[in-house]
């Protein structure tokens, strides 16, 4: 029986799992990206890059490819496949990624592989909501930029006990992430462009924040486009 492109991934991780060091290749990463179990597969390279273009004009150091002293740092919420980070344009970041996907995991460690070995990547499994497990004590790590993609799930319903756990998906992920960012700091949520007002329209993001860019295909109402906030 002939394997389906997601079963080949999985047995080319599997192959690889057994070595004490593996190197990805640029045509493993490719393939990689063909795993279409992760959330980020349906974000367009168009989409991502734009994103990018944005920040770049935000922070400086964005534009430079050398590593700085003082790097942004930044913070996928549910990497997915680690693609967003992946096509970062500089090296003076700071990564973390988080996912609640072990095999998704793995792809993002690979696709970020550079960035690993120079200690610039970071990632673990776990979903934001753990940190509210007591209420939100403030003992979160800020960073510079923070990425999210909400998808339907009611996981955190049963985790966080405040009234922020109360919100559906897309608010409560796209709320709490703010409590990642530095004063200043920027919030991209992936989301599809029927549901942007939801986030306009929630009181906590607009008191919090500030939407300062929106990017999406209007001819394509049924992709996923972003909204980025600046934390207030």
């Amino acid at each position: 029986m002939k394997l389906t492109r997601n079963q080949q991934v999985l047995q080319f991780l599997n192959s690889i799992e057994s070595k004490n060091e593996y190197y990805a290749t640029r045509s493993d990463k490719s393939y990689l990206r063909l795993y279409d179990a992760c959330d980020d597969f349906h974000l367009r390279s168009t989409l991502i890059k734009s994103v990018w273009d944005y920040f770049v004009t935000q922070f400086s150091s964005l534009s430079s490819l050398k590593s700085t002293i003082n790097p942004v740092s930044i913070l996928h919420a549910n990497a997915g496949t680690g693609k967003v980070l992946s096509d970062c344009p500089s090296d003076a970041t700071q990564l973390t990624a988080m996912n609640n996907d072990v095999i998704c995991k793995k792809i993002s460690d690979l696709l970020n592989q550079d960035s690993a070995v120079d200690f610039r990547y970071s990632s673990e499994v776990g979903d934001i909501s753990h940190y509210f497990i007591m209420g939100n004590t403030g003992n979160t790590r800020e960073h510079d930029i923070v990425f999210t993609q909400p998808v339907p799930t009611s996981y955190y319903k049963e985790i966080d006990s405040t009234r922020v756990g109360s919100y559906d998906y897309l608010e409560y992920y796209s709320v709490r992430s703010l409590d990642f960012l530095v004063k200043g700091g920027y919030l991209c949520v992936f989301a599809h462009p029927n549901k942007f007002n939801i986030l306009r329209n929630n009181k906590d993001l607009s008191s919090q924040s500030k939407e300062v860019y929106t990017q999406y295909n209007p001819h394509k109402m049924d992709e996923y486009g972003c909204l980025i906030f600046k934390k207030k």
